[in-house]
């Protein structure tokens, strides 16, 4: 009986062991998968000259950076595929009141989706933040600006250069409400 009770002893700690180094190994492999899919570098450096750009209102107005000159501004880049996106819609009125307060205007910018579907979004989300339409496959925007995928974020500085950008995750909101360091 005892032989039998160290032998199960000694295979369970085998199978212990293994069950750990796999653990390790998944890990590991995780680690690096979401390092490829969320690289460190992502958006444009901060200091870096905000890149111009042409976008349309909902009402058609055209829109560039030198409308913003001298203005602290996050662009939100949002589509109304995005899941996360459409979730955040409701709390945009209240973070931009946080961010006025800090003396930066948050505007979003949809980066996809036809016109009249986005109007009906921000409309039964009831959204008054300003948005910029400008659609990724005819308006180079959201590319020059490294969105290449929402949710994401670029606050610029009054003097036209980056503060900070990166997609959602812990801490963007204080992100964009914060006001831009001095340069």
């Amino acid at each position: 009986m005892i032989p039998m009770l160290v032998i199960s002893s000694i295979l369970l700690w085998v199978v212990v062991l293994i069950n750990v180094l796999l653990t390790v190994a998944l890990i590991r492999r995780l680690n690096q998968m979401s390092s490829m899919a969320f690289p460190d570098d992502e958006g444009l450096a901060k200091g870096t000259p905000a890149p111009d750009f042409t976008a349309e209102t909902l009402a058609g107005e055209i829109v560039t950076l030198a409308h913003y000159a001298h203005k602290a501004v996050s662009f939100i880049f949002i589509s109304p595929t995005c899941g996360p996106c459409v979730d955040k819609l409701p709390a945009m009125n209240d973070l931009a009141t946080k961010a006025k307060q800090a003396g930066v205007e948050l505007v979003l910018v949809s980066t996809d989706g036809e016109k009249a579907d986005i109007t009906t979004l921000v409309q039964k989300h009831e959204v008054t933040v300003p948005l910029l339409y400008a659609p990724l496959e005819q308006n180079a925007f959201a590319r020059d600006y490294k969105a290449e995928s929402t949710p994401f974020y670029c606050q610029l500085n009054p003097d036209g250069s980056v503060e900070s950008s990166g997609f959602f995750g812990p801490g963007w909101e204080q992100q964009v409400t914060r006001a831009p360091s001095l340069t």
